[in-house]
């Protein structure tokens, strides 16, 4: 398994961690999203995944009404 770290904007409480936790979840080759909330910067979104794409996950993020600023780590 591979994590995917990245930096998402907007999102500010708890449903938003759990509207974008379904969108990413529900891509092909990912197997869970952990995100630490922090309400006055970008959140930190840790994805572990079987070879997901990156633009994918902008997608969904996108799709939810956020905006993916950064990648932080690809391992």
């Amino acid at each position: 398994m591979a994590k995917l770290v990245v930096d998402v904007s907007g999102m500010t409480c708890n449903h938003c961690v759990q509207s974008v936790t379904t969108a990413v979840e529900a891509l092909d080759k990912v197997q869970s999203v952990d995100i630490e909330l922090e309400p006055k910067g970008n959140s930190r979104v840790t994805i572990t995944h079987d070879g997901a794409e990156l633009g994918d996950v902008a997608s969904a993020v996108s799709a939810e009404g956020y905006t993916l600023e950064a990648v932080a780590e690809q391992s």
